[in-house]
């Protein structure tokens, strides 16, 4: 052993199990015309259908 290396017997255990940390579905967003980069810039997001309110503390904050 490599002075400075601590040995993890589970580690190595763990390495040899195929696990999956989480599995994903996210559904396909339906294309739309682009913000122009300016209004983009401006509003946080390139897509219309993305610009949601944002609330914080349960207000609306505008």
């Amino acid at each position: 052993m490599q002075k400075g290396v601590i040995l993890m017997d589970f580690a190595e255990k763990i390495s040899k199990t195929p696990t999956h940390l989480a599995i994903a579905t996210v559904p396909m967003q339906p294309w739309e015309q682009p913000y122009s980069p300016e209004k983009a810039l401006a509003e946080g997001t390139i897509f219309p259908c993305l610009n949601l309110p944002f609330f914080i503390g349960g207000e609306a904050h505008v």
